[in-house]
Order: C-alpha cells, then structure tokens, then sequence
C-alpha cells in the first residue's frame, strides 16, 4: 500500500516538472521572438505598386488609337468683303433756293440759272458720277449735273442746272429734279424751279417721274 502511494507521488512529481518546464519555454519562445511591425509607408507602397501593373495590364488589354483617323477641323475665318454702299445709305435734304426764286418773272427765251442748295443728310458720300435729273414738268433746256467731285456726309454744296425759259408757253412753269446714283436709283429730297411768263403766276405741281428711292 505504501509502495503505491510513494509511486503516484513520484507521477505527480513528474508531471508537475514537466509542465513547469513546457510553460518556461513557451515563455521563452514569446519573449526571444520579436512581434512584426507593420510599416504603413511600406503597405501604401505596396499598395501603388499593385495599382499601376493593374493599369499596365489594363492598358495592354485594350486597342491602340489609329493615326490615320480624321483630324478634328480646325476653325474657319470668313474673310468678309467690304459692303457696298446701298440705295438706302444716299440721302439729300433741300436747303434753299440760292438763285431763281419760286414764281420769278421771266420773259419767254430769257436764259437763266437755277442754283439749289442741299445737304447730304445720308451716311454714304456721293460718288462722281452721280446725276441730278429731271423727273417731272419742263426741262426748259436744262440737261442733266453730272457731279465732278464727292459730296461727303454732312457736307453742303450748291448744284446748278443752266436753262432757259419757253418761247411756247405763258404762266407758271414748274420743273422738277432729282438726284440719283451711279445705277441710276432716285434718292433725297425733289428740287424744283417754278418761273412765270408773261405776267402773274400761280405754280403747280408737276407730274413727277415714277421714283422708287427715298
């Protein structure tokens, strides 16, 4: 009986030695082996590393562009020509009488000049070439004014017709004029000269010339 006591004292010893002894060297494997530290520059590079060979892959996967495709057009300047003066850019305005006033005694054959002033009211010059002409009543031998020289914007001129008065005819004579441009188009005010023959006078309107300028 005491044999068998003093054996399981002697198993009990042993096993304690041994599990003192597995407990020492799990303790000294903890404390010899150093715990890795985890480098955050290390995993971002890492982690950029991981990204730009996914895009060089993705990058290879796909079809390269064409250098025979067509060019984007490139922008267009419109050379625009300089506009040409229109009818509408001529004016004229009537000033006054310079020499035969309305309704001014004459006798038949008397040879006179009419003279006008006028304005050009328009935003274009008249151009040599331009015509003054009649377009109403007697011409009472008056011929066409050719202008010589420009007549500005703003600027103010004075244009004469020579005529004569009629040896056929009594009482108030009207002729009517007007100014137009280098394609025969009407523009500006009428200029008129009225005379009266053989004593009083009354002046009438003459019958104008169709005019499809202003």
């Amino acid at each position: 009986m005491l044999q068998n006591k003093t054996r399981l004292a002697i198993v009990a010893v042993l096993l304690l030695a041994v599990l003192i002894t597995v407990l020492f060297s799990i303790r000294a494997v903890r404390q010899t082996t150093p715990i890795p530290t985890i480098s955050v520059s290390l995993v971002q590079t890492e982690a950029v590393a991981t990204f730009a060979a996914g895009l060089t892959s993705t990058a290879a996967a796909m079809p390269t562009s064409s250098a025979t495709g067509t060019p984007l057009p490139t922008s267009t300047f419109i050379e625009t020509e300089a506009i040409s003066p229109t009818p509408s850019c001529y004016r004229m305005k009537f000033i006054t009488d310079i020499t035969i006033q309305d309704n001014t005694p004459l006798s038949p054959a008397d040879v006179f000049t009419k003279t006008w002033r006028v304005e050009n009211n328009g935003l274009c010059a008249w151009r040599p070439g331009f015509k003054l002409v009649l377009v109403g009543g007697d011409a009472m031998g008056g011929s066409p004014l050719i202008l010589s020289q420009a007549i500005n914007p703003g600027e103010r001129t004075e244009i004469s017709v020579k005529m004569a008065a009629p040896t056929d005819q009594t009482g108030a004579i009207t002729g009517a004029w007007r100014m137009t441009d280098d394609n025969s188009t009407f523009f500006g005010d009428t200029l008129t000269v009225v005379i009266t023959i053989g004593g009083s006078g009354t002046s009438t309107s003459p019958t104008l010339v169709a005019t499809t300028a202003p």
